[in-house]
């Protein structure tokens, strides 16, 4: 199959853990992570993330973020009117908000250099195939295409490649595939290990039954014989951890970018 590997979308996630937007170009920042891509954070007074990994109220939290006007917006999923703030102005009051919807005391905190990230500085940028999304969706009674891009969560979506295509662009522990993305150079580090929040409908949290064990085996019978999962220990793996060096901060990735291998690289 010719295969033509081109950016489709790309989605960053300006609050951890809550809702994407979707950009059409987005800037590499200085601390390898893309900018605005889990720029904020929302965490307890022990300092430690309100995420979907430890509140399952997360999953109820819709949220808006417009960067040109500093604004973000807050609703309820059950609820109609949105609370919108100047991200800056009004600190307070988004504290005070989002410590009324989770019941205790929380702040809303900023960090632009990639910090908030799940794996700070060796994953700056997650990869997934419109193919993979389509196929695991599959896997799930047909579970809508969108629904499974809101609980992977990835930046980047790839069209132009078969299913898992993105496997290509990892090899094993101390070895990166590099690669451009347009003029910008990535590295390939691993798949990305998956954790309880996929099992949680993104709007809802209600979870589906065995999905951990039920996409393990599904992705052990469907993996491409080039695919050199079997050095990461297990199948509950979906999408691409790249690391972003700092040669590269500042460029720009377009929709519509072509992605090209260049080879293996030796980390140091």
């Amino acid at each position: 199959m010719d295969t033509r590997p081109v950016i489709k979308s790309i989605t960053i996630y300006p609050v951890k853990s809550l809702d994407g937007i979707v950009v059409q170009k987005v800037q590499i920042g200085n601390g390898g992570s893309l900018v605005h891509d889990r720029e904020y954070a929302i965490c307890d007074e022990n300092g430690k993330y309100v995420n979907g990994k430890s509140n399952a109220g997360v999953h109820l939290l819709r949220s808006d973020f417009d960067p040109e006007q500093e604004l973000i917006a807050f609703r309820h999923e059950t609820a109609e009117d949105w609370h919108s703030f100047h991200i800056n102005n009004d600190k307070a009051l988004i504290d005070e908000y989002l410590s009324g919807f989770f019941n205790m005391p929380v702040k809303l905190l900023k960090d632009t250099n990639g910090r908030f990230l799940d794996i700070p500085v060796k994953s700056g940028i997650t990869i997934i195939s419109q193919a993979s999304l389509e196929t695991v969706s599959d896997w799930f009674s047909g579970m809508p295409v969108e629904e499974t891009k809101a609980r992977f969560r990835a930046n980047l979506e790839i069209t132009g490649v078969p299913a898992f295509w993105e496997d290509r662009l990892f090899f094993e522990e101390g070895t990166a595939v590099e690669f451009k993305i347009g003029e910008t150079i990535l590295y390939g580090l691993s798949p990305r290990a998956r954790c309880i929040v996929p099992t949680r409908h993104p709007q809802t949290g209600e979870a589906i039954h065995a999905f951990q064990r039920s996409f393990s085996m599904q992705r052990a019978a469907n993996l491409p014989n080039w695919s050199t999962m079997d050095n990461f220990g297990h199948t509950y793996h979906l999408s691409t951890d790249c690391y972003i060096p700092p040669s590269e901060f500042g460029k720009w990735i377009n929709t519509g970018d072509e992605i090209k291998i260049i080879g293996k690289k030796i980390l140091a």
